[in-house]
C-alpha cells in the first residue's frame, strides 16, 4: 500500500490551446498507465472537476513508496511530461502528499507541532 502521493494539478487550458490541451490530458494517462505498469508507481487517480468558478481544472494524484515517487520526480520522462503540461494549462502545480499508510506520520507530525506551539498536552 502506498505511503507517499505527489499531486499534479493544472488550472484551465491556456487560451488557444484548448485542443492541444485534451490531447496533453490523453498523453498523460498513457505515461501514468506505462509507470504503473512498469512498478514505478503503484497507481495513480485522474481527476477532472466540473465546471465551477474556481480555476483548478482538474489533476493526478500519483501514488507510491516515497524512493519511487523520489525516483519518478527525477526521471526525465516526468520533468517532460510536466513541462508539457505547463505549456497548455495555467496554475499548473505539484505537491508532495501522504496517502494510505502515510497519514499516520502526517498526523504524528501535526501533534508534535501542536505540542511545540504549546496547543496540546
Amino acid at each position: 500500500m502506498a505511503e507517499a502521493g505527489f499531486w499534479v494539478a493544472w488550472g484551465l487550458p491556456s487560451r488557444g490551446r484548448e485542443t492541444n490541451a485534451l490531447d496533453v490530458l490523453r498523453k498523460s494517462r498513457d505515461y501514468l498507465q506505462a509507470a504503473a505498469r512498469d512498478g514505478r508507481i503503484e497507481r495513480f487517480d485522474t481527476v477532472i472537476l466540473r465546471p465551477q468558478s474556481v480555476e483548478l481544472g482538474g489533476f493526478f494524484l500519483i501514488q507510491g513508496s516515497t524512493a519511487q515517487l523520489d525516483a519518478l520526480r527525477r526521471d526525465p520522462g516526468f520533468e517532460t511530461w510536466v513541462n508539457q503540461v505547463q505549456l497548455v494549462a495555467d496554475r499548473v502545480a505539484a505537491v508532495d502528499a501522504w496517502v494510505d499508510t502515510g497519514i499516520d506520520e502526517a498526523i504524528s507530525l501535526y501533534e508534535d507541532a501542536l505540542r511545540e506551539a504549546g496547543l496540546s498536552d
